[in-house]
């Protein structure tokens, strides 16, 4: 459906990272990949190019091409800031085999900047579905009915939307439309040209557009692999009445935990643990329960994260349930002086 609306589709199931910033130097197109999980998974160079995608700023892949006019002898090296334009490639590029005279290698711009949609099974990588946004389809029913694709006639809608944006074209390009507050900084700039549109055409759009935003910006953290580990981790150490516990009894509570989103081997390992919070600056460190002495973690040293990447809804209801449980009458045993909360 999408190749029959958008601008300058085109359409690919496979595609290698120099097709791909080549096709949208040359094309300026909407570019729609389908199996974008088989594609992805093997291909570190092309997420990282994706990934740069995200701003027209940021687009750039450099690469070393022949130049079909060799530099002068003895001039400075070009500067980054004026390569070759990326309209201008096309045309830097080198001459054939066949020509007399051996070709000049130099520095290229190419832009990785346009449109693109890609369908996949499961999850996108973390840092390019922070990059998307994020909408989940579902087989249908046999209850459910929908119209054939091959009868979907779009002309005139794209004829409409051809027409919109030449008519408002001024409007848009001076539009800073109300944003959100719930929407962090990236999800901001995905959604800032559809808020620009939707506030054009009026009515209800605006607040279906910010509403839509806000609940599938959500949805997309709700499901994150890290979020969920995240929220499971604290649920493990809100008990404990020091705050403090040791990677091998981490290790034992996650490994009781069966279809968990950040499940991807057999078995927990205390190492798996660091490597999971490594980036996020948690690391283990000697601590003491009682007597007994061993690498662990402290609440302490979570309290930042389990705020930034545990979704509110979760914490909130969390909490809830939390203070809702009768405490226990403090004793020299069961005495909570810094016990954990949610909060």
């Amino acid at each position: 459906m999408l190749a029959r609306l958008v601008h300058r589709p085109v359409v690919s199931t496979n595609i290698s990272p120099p097709a791909f910033f080549r096709v949208i130097e040359e094309a300026r197109p909407t570019l729609l990949i389908d199996e974008a999980d088989r594609l992805l998974r093997g291909s570190q160079e092309l997420r990282g190019i994706l990934n740069s995608g995200y701003t027209r700023s940021t687009a750039y892949v450099m690469r070393t091409c022949p130049l079909r006019h060799p530099p002068a002898t003895g001039r400075a090296p070009v500067p980054a800031a004026t390569l070759p334009a990326p309209a201008a490639v096309s045309s830097a590029l080198g001459p054939p085999a066949s020509d007399l005279h051996p070709p000049s290698v130099g520095l290229v711009s190419f832009s990785a900047w346009c449109p693109k949609a890609l369908a996949g099974i499961g999850r996108l990588p973390d840092t390019l579905a922070d990059r998307c946004i994020l909408i989940q389809m579902q087989r249908k029913t046999q209850q459910e009915q929908c119209d054939r694709l091959r009868d979907l006639r779009t002309t005139s809608l794209r004829e409409q939307c051809l027409r919109f944006v030449h008519d408002h074209q001024s409007a848009i390009a001076a539009a800073q439309p109300l944003i959100p507050a719930t929407l962090n900084d990236r999800a901001a700039d995905i959604w800032e040209p559809l808020f620009v549109l939707a506030d054009l055409v009026g009515g209800s759009w605006p607040d279906l557009a910010r509403e839509a935003a806000i609940q599938l910006t959500a949805a997309a953290h709700e499901h994150a692999p890290i979020g969920f580990l995240l929220l499971d981790i604290l649920i493990l150490m809100l008990p404990l009445p020091e705050g403090r516990i040791f990677s091998r009894t981490l290790a034992d509570g996650l490994n009781r935990l069966t279809d968990r989103p950040w499940r991807t081997r057999q078995k927990v390992s205390e190492l798996w643990i660091a490597q999971q919070l490594r980036p996020y600056g948690i690391q283990p460190h000697t601590v003491r329960i009682g007597q007994t002495q061993a690498k662990g973690y402290v609440f302490q040293d979570f309290r930042d994260t389990f705020q930034r990447y545990i979704p509110r809804a979760e914490i909130d209801a969390l909490k809830a349930q939390y203070c809702s449980q009768p405490r226990p009458a403090s004793t020299p045993d069961t005495a909570e002086p810094s016990a954990p909360h949610p909060a």
